[in-house]
């Protein structure tokens, strides 16, 4: 994919996951660059609320919740042991892939978004600022209030 139709693809996500998501602010990746490396396996997934969108409306991908046992970090100021990041999925990852190699961006909530795609080669500058994260919580809400809401449904 190109360089041009992949930023594309990642503009068109983002306008059907913020309309999905109303006044909840969720955007697609759209990165250069890497914080850090680790390897990790996934321990559980959970995914956002998925609002009602109206009749005409197809969500291909909107936020999860992936909670991570990092086992070894290549790169980067994480350290090793229970990591929960933020990802844009379809659907939840295969329960078997054990330990692998993820990629993750500091985000502006304190946190990280898992980054996909082998292309990303660049670590970040040490002095580039978080990227956005994938979802804003409302006004008055918390990331842990988004994420109990996607447990509880």
């Amino acid at each position: 994919m190109t360089k041009l139709a992949s930023r594309l693809s990642a503009a068109v996500l983002t306008l059907v996951v913020g309309i999905a998501f109303g006044s909840r602010e969720a955007r697609a990746q759209d990165v250069e660059c890497y914080d850090a490396e680790v390897s990790a396996r996934i321990l559980s997934q959970i995914p956002t609320e998925i609002l009602n969108c109206g009749d005409d409306c197809i969500i291909v991908s909107w936020p999860w919740f992936l909670d991570m046992d990092v086992r070894r970090v290549h790169s980067g100021d994480v350290k090793r042991g229970s990591l929960t990041v933020l990802a844009i999925l379809h659907t939840s990852y295969r329960r078997d892939l054990g330990v692998r190699r993820w990629k993750l961006r500091r985000n502006d909530q304190g946190g990280f978004n898992l980054l996909r795609g082998e292309h990303i080669a660049a670590r970040c500058p040490t002095d580039a600022p978080p990227a956005q994260a994938y979802i804003t919580p409302r006004e008055g809400q918390t990331l842990d209030d988004l994420r109990r809401e996607g447990r509880d449904r």
